[in-house]
């Protein structure tokens, strides 16, 4: 059954409809009463005193009734509401002149609060008198927190048990879904109590909005910002609170929308009052009020923010519980800056962005306020942008938002030296999202830049980005004209040509040109450590050298003082190389470790350090932490690097998501390209396209040996085409390709790249004599501990062979060892693969489990144990007798299994049940 208040219009009122009932039945009874209605703009005054006016009417009371407006409080020394109300009777009338025949009387004062102080007294006199006269006087009352303390109530001086008070607090959410049930046809959106807070005013101006913009049913969710509604009465109805709240409060409400985010948001607040109160003090004869002329108005007192933000959390403006202060919705707190005309916005973001800098906050903080807000003009404003793009590079999805930073602070006043760098970093991020735009910030940046090494760090970042999507010959003609101007200068001309030599590489037809002009030099006896270290690197993949040799050319260029500073980001990314295709791979990623590769610089040295640490992670099976911490946008080669993680892990749609971008206009003719056909090739082959890997791996090999390049050591194309050829029936055509690996293999004498071939090779020519190269291959892959992918994938191998054999005990034994390894180096499809073919054999599934304490080794959980102590990697490798490396392995795996991620939660994670990762 409905309620009263339900079948007058109203929800939620009935407590204050029941007291204006009981006191118009006095009233008609000849004992009258004061009501007073208090409540927050919007929130229902009008509403109320029309119901309690209707229910005065069903009593029999005769109602007259007129609202109070701004212009009533210059009405002088007239009573201007009291005549409205009374038709012009005179001041002194009594009730039985009002109302002829004796009938009782209510009068309905809408916004007591605007009366002209004749009026507001005439009813301070008539109250003492209602208990003996049949009147109801109904007001209602605007009664609310300000920043301004309000004027005193109708009611006050009166004595309490003269008045009878109201207050009409938020409607519930369940009564702001109700209403709009009813009104949009359909479930409330989320977020509609709290985009309203419960205000009426904002409730049914909102459902308008809704209605006009979703006349089909409403949408699932309250919209975020004003620019999603229309005609846009919703906006209009926060304008109206705000304006009827002052000036005063309607500036701190827009200020704590612009400053919410921020630490101690009224804190912040507070200091911004002061320094206003500050500036709009009255100086000597200056009237009270503010600064004649300033367009700063006399701001309010701080000490009234605590009570003012407690107001707004209760009447649900603001989001219920502790810190941090901020409003119930976006919605609600877009509307309010929507308030504010765009120049007094931009003002006000500027006063922030100032004050959070003086208070010490981070740089992008006080950046935020600026992004919004024309040029400051001023210094500050350039430095605390630029620190704030090195903030957000830091971070793994911060790209975007230093770009902003950078852009931005060009609209400040630069120097022409700080201009070009700036441009530079701007262009080598902008690359990244969007390559034509960085392309022609880059060449603005060296049209800006004057400095010699400004000039060729720009030179270095605009050629690696034209060569990484193919456009080669362009990068080499930008290279050689900055050439052109270093006649004089040796330094930065050898720089010069190093990026020139390495951005050569990643075309054909340049790097074949570049060789020959190296080994013309090397001819005439004045090869340079840059050339060097090149021709060790094409005589290594040409199948020349052998791992020693190209290590023991190399070697010499690693002392102190053998290469000029200069050069060293390019140096250091050829011997870094070298050291890899080597198996040296310690040292490789200490080389690596040399060059800070978070810097956003584009540089051809900086490209291969950062290629050669995602390659030696692959080399040692390290998966999941090349998956997580590098960027496989940073180029083909990374990508593609990530793409053979993301297959050994098993996760070979992610694989195929990362090879259609990567397979988008590119570097076809560049060495990356290579790698990337070989990654695809181990991809499809893994998920059973073998015709597929074939096209890819055959296209690979043609593209590398066009380029000279016929070593293993690069792309052990040969060998995966091996495998795919004995999948398909056609092991003699893969007996050819696995013998010419195995004799380039043997040339280069790494374990890694002879076991590989060895194991192709085994696995190709099948019975006794293909077992025996297996465990040939076995045997080598057991002698280096960083080839354990090397080593899984040849047991399995063997293990298969083995069980063809009809040697299933054998077999046994070396696929159990071979699950055992990839479980515990995260290889995911290995290890998938070995407990299939131990199942394939006639093995019985491994009992115990595979995460959790009970699935740590004795030397995983021992050595988890020590660090879980405290001691350090190395201290534990003393204490056991064991390799760094091998300790390291084991901790990756315990993690791993415990599903913990970091060394601070092995303690608790060890103390968890013995199947159940991190006590999950």
């Amino acid at each position: 059954m409905a309620t009263v208040g339900e079948r007058l219009g109203l929800r939620e009122r009935d407590d204050q409809l029941a007291v204006a009932a009981r006191l118009a039945e006095q009233a008609e009874a000849g004992s009258g009463a004061l009501l007073v209605v208090r409540g927050t703009t919007g929130s229902g005054r009008t509403a109320l005193l029309d119901a309690a006016a209707e229910l005065a009417r069903r009593q029999g009371l005769d109602v007259r009734r007129t609202r109070c407006a701004e212009h009533d409080r210059d009405a002088g020394d007239l009573p201007a509401v009291v005549h409205r109300l009374l038709d012009g009777a005179p001041e002194a009338a009594c009730v039985e002149e009002l109302s002829p025949g004796g009938v009782p009387l209510a009068l309905a004062v809408d916004d007591v609060h605007l009366a002209d102080p004749a009026s507001r007294a005439w009813f301070a006199r008539l109250v003492p008198r209602l208990d003996r006269l049949p009147l109801l006087l109904i007001l209602t009352e605007r009664h609310q927190y300000d920043m301004t303390a309000a004027a005193r109530g109708i009611a006050w001086g009166l004595a309490p048990s003269l008045v009878h008070t109201v207050r009409l607090p938020p409607l519930s959410g369940p009564c702001v879904d109700a209403i709009a049930r009813e009104r949009l046809g359909g479930e409330a959106p989320s977020g509609l109590a709290a985009a309203t807070a419960g205000n009426p005013l904002l409730l049914h101006a909102l459902l308008q909005d809704l209605a006009e913009l979703y006349p089909g049913g409403p949408p699932e969710r309250t919209p975020s910002s004003v620019a999603e509604l229309h005609p846009g009465g919703y906006a209009d109805a926060v304008a109206w609170l705000l304006a009827a709240a002052g000036r005063q409060t309607a500036d701190a409400g827009c200020a704590l929308a612009l400053v919410q985010d921020e630490d101690d948001p009224l804190g912040l607040l507070a200091e911004w009052q002061r320094r206003r109160r500050l500036r709009s003090a009255p100086a000597r004869g200056v009237p009270a009020g503010g600064v004649p002329g300033s367009a700063v108005p006399e701001s309010a007192d701080p000490a009234r923010l605590a009570g003012w933000a407690a107001a707004l959390r209760h009447h649900g403006f603001l989001a219920a519980g502790g810190e941090p202060v901020g409003f119930a919705h976006p919605l609600l707190r877009d509307a309010v800056l929507h308030t504010l005309p765009r120049e007094r916005r931009d003002a006000a973001h500027r006063a922030a962005a100032r004050l959070l800098l003086e208070r010490g906050d981070r740089a992008g903080a006080v950046a935020a306020h600026l992004l919004p807000v024309p040029p400051v003009g001023e210094a500050w404003a350039a430095d605390v942008l630029l620190a704030a793009a090195q903030e957000a590079r830091s971070r793994p999805d911060g790209v975007p938002r230093a770009v902003a930073h950078l852009r931005r602070a060009l609209d400040e006043p630069l120097t022409t030296e700080r201009r070009g760098s700036v441009l530079t970093e701007l262009g080598c991020l902008e690359v990244r999202i969007e390559r034509a735009a960085g392309v022609r910030r880059l060449a603005e940046a060296l049209r800006v830049q004057q400095d010699g090494h400004g000039r060729v760090r720009v030179a270095n970042a605009l050629g690696t980005a034209l060569a990484a999507h193919g456009e080669v010959p362009a990068a080499i003609a930008v290279l050689r004209e900055l050439a052109d101007g270093f006649a004089g200068r040796p330094d930065l001309l050898g720089a010069v040509q190093a990026a020139t030599a390495l951005i050569a590489s990643h075309d054909g037809e340049s790097w074949r040109q570049m060789i020959s002009e190296l080994l013309r030099l090397r001819h005439l006896g004045d090869p340079d450590p840059m050339a060097e270290t090149m021709l060790t690197e094409y005589e290594s993949a040409a199948g020349l050298l052998s791992a020693e040799q190209a290590w023991e050319q190399v070697r010499p260029l690693l002392a102190p003082g053998a290469v000029d500073p200069l050069l060293e980001p390019y140096v250091l990314g050829s011997v870094a190389t070298v050291a890899q295709w080597a198996d040296r791979l310690d040292e490789a990623e200490r080389f690596a470790a040399r060059i800070p590769l978070g810097e956003p610089v584009l540089h051809p040295g900086h490209e291969c350090l950062v290629s050669v640490r995602a390659e030696a992670a692959v080399m040692r099976g390290d998966f999941a932490r090349l998956v997580d911490d590098q960027d496989p946008a940073a180029n083909v080669h990374v990508g593609a690097q990530t793409m053979i993680a993301l297959t050994e892990l098993d996760r070979l749609d992610e694989a195929a998501a990362l090879a259609e971008r990567l397979a988008g206009p590119g570097p076809d003719h560049s060495w990356q390209w290579c790698e990337f056909l070989y990654a695809r090739g181990l991809l499809r082959a893994a998920r059973g396209d073998d015709a597929g890997a074939l096209e890819d791996l055959h296209d690979c090999g043609r593209r590398q040996v066009a380029r000279g390049v016929v070593s293993p050591v690069v792309t052990a194309w040969r060998s995966a085409a091996a495998d795919s050829l004995v999948r398909t029936g056609r092991a003699g055509e893969a007996v050819p390709l696995a013998a010419e690996e195995l004799r380039l293999a043997r040339v280069w004498g790494t374990a890694r790249t002879e076991g590989r071939a060895l194991r192709a090779l085994g696995s190709a020519t099948g019975g006794r004599r293909g077992i025996e190269l297996i465990e040939e291959a076995v045997a080598r892959l057991r002698e280096d501990p960083d080839a354990e992918p090397e080593l899984i994938t040849a047991q399995l191998g063997l293990g298969r062979s083995l069980t063809a054999a009809g040697r299933s005990g054998q077999a046994r034994d070396v696929l159990r060892e071979a699950a055992a390894r990839a479980e515990r180096l995260g290889a995911v499809r290995l290890g998938r693969l070995a407990r299939q073919a131990l199942r394939d054999g006639g093995a019985r599934p491994r009992r115990g489990p595979h995460t959790g304490t009970g699935a740590l080794t004795a030397s995983e959980r021992r050595i988890a144990e020590l660090a879980a102590a405290g001691h350090g990697n190395g201290a534990i490798a003393e204490l056991l007798h064991l390799a760094r490396r091998t300790v390291e392995t084991h901790l990756t795996s315990t993690y791993r299994k415990l599903g913990i991620r970091q060394r601070a939660d092995l303690a608790a994670a060890l103390k968890a049940a013995p199947g159940d990762p991190a006590g999950r």
